[in-house]
Formats: structure tokens, sequence, C-alpha cells
């Protein structure tokens, strides 16, 4: 494409690149949670963008450095099990630092111009996980700036439950269920499950055990993938005990 028609088209390759890779980091099929070649696909794709002196852009950077930083946690998303990982309970050490470190040098380049795209806070949100030396060093008031600024130019409901996540970590339940009210499970279509998942870690955060297995059965319905209904199952059996 030519001339103004190139911006346009360009960011719906990216967007269709970020749909490819998040297909691998996180897979709404069945059976596999994650599927390594789609990820690597994806970032080749990606690569090939910044070869090009058109298409070389500040959100292409910002997409491949985000695409780095989530790569480098893929060995530590699941055990010698096959179990799946939540942040709080991966081995961090088994993170990839050359891939963390590419994607330090492409937010560098992303960033020199002042105009950011969703890629770019989206990044910035995945290297303070990086950043963090523990799960409980984690800076989870400026991961919830960072998710403000997103939602600011790409205002999708995942944002707002996401959010609610992050004020659980805080400790803050007042906001964390204001968020909540925001949205509807429906909201997330094929994610429903997350939506009723945060709700159940909410009501958990209150003491109030009945709503939390509650929310917890309907996750429990709506999630397809089988890594991720063993993990909500496992969390449920705690609920119970």
């Amino acid at each position: 494409p030519q001339g103004n028609a190139l911006p346009q088209r360009l960011e719906s390759v990216m967007e269709v690149l970020y749909l490819i890779f998040n297909e691998g980091f996180h897979s709404n099929t069945k059976e596999n949670l994650i599927r390594k070649e789609l990820c690597g696909e994806a970032m080749r794709l990606c690569k090939m963008l910044l070869k090009n002196t058109h298409t070389r852009t500040s959100a292409a950077y910002a997409l491949f450095a985000l695409m780095c930083f989530h790569s480098a946690r893929l060995e530590a998303k699941t055990n010698a099990d096959n179990e799946l990982l939540n942040l709080k309970h991966q081995d961090r050490s088994l993170w990839h630092f050359p891939l963390i470190e590419l994607g330090n040098t492409m937010m560098n380049k992303a960033v020199s111009d002042p105009e950011y795209s969703c890629y770019h806070y989206e990044a910035a949100i995945a290297a303070e996980h990086l950043r963090a030396a523990s799960f409980e060093e984690t800076n989870w008031t400026k991961i919830l700036y960072w998710y403000e600024c997103l939602y600011t130019i790409q205002p999708l409901p995942i944002y707002v439950v996401t959010m609610a996540v992050v004020c659980l970590q805080n400790l803050d339940f007042a906001a964390a269920k204001s968020y909540l009210d925001q949205v509807e499970a429906n909201d997330l279509a094929q994610r429903s499950y997350l939506y009723y998942g945060t709700l159940s870690d909410y009501y958990d955060a209150i003491k109030d055990t009945e709503k939390a297995i509650i929310n917890i059965d309907l996750a429990l319905a709506t999630v397809i993938n089988s890594l991720e209904k063993e993990y909500l199952e496992k969390k449920r059996d705690i609920l119970i005990a």
C-alpha cells in the first residue's frame, strides 16, 4: 500500500500478528495451552515489518518488544506435570533473559516516538512483571497506571477485569468490585471464565466463600482449555476445604 493507505493497513497487519501470537501464548483450543510455533511465526513476521523502512514504526517495535517479553516466560507457564502456573508460582529462573534484553532494546527504539500505541502500554505492563525479582515485589500501582493508560486508547472489557485483578493484589477490594461492576461476563465472549474467576477471587478475598464457590463453578462451566480447567478445579478444592 502507498501513501495514506499504508498506516491503516499496517495497523490491521499488526492486529493480526498479535492475534496469532496470543493464540500461541494462551490458546483457545481445548488441549493445548501453549503453541510455541505460532508465537515464533508471529515474531518472524513482525521482524519482517521492522526490516522494511516503510513499516518500521514505533508501534511495530513495541509489538515486537511485547512478544519478546511474553515469550521469555513461556517455559515457566507450566510445570513438569504440564499443570498451569500463574505468575505467583512461576519459577523466574526459567525466564529467558536474552529475550528480555532483546525486548528492552526494542522498547528503547519504540519510545523514540512520543505517540504511544496500545502495544507500548502492554509492553510496559509486561516489563513491570519481568522487572520484579519476586511476585511480592511487583509494582502493582505502576501496572494499574499502565492499564489505565491502555484503557484510554483501547477501552476493552478484558482490561477492566484485569484492573480488578490488580486491585485485588493491592488489597483494594472496593476498587476491584467497582471495576467488576462495569462489565458483564458476556462482554468477554470465549474468555468469560476470566470474569467469573476474578469475581470468585474477590469474594474469597472478602471471606464470602459461598459466593466465591458459585463463581468458580460458573468459571468452570465456561472454560474451554483443559489445563485452565484443572487450574480452576484446584482453586475450587481450596475454597471447599
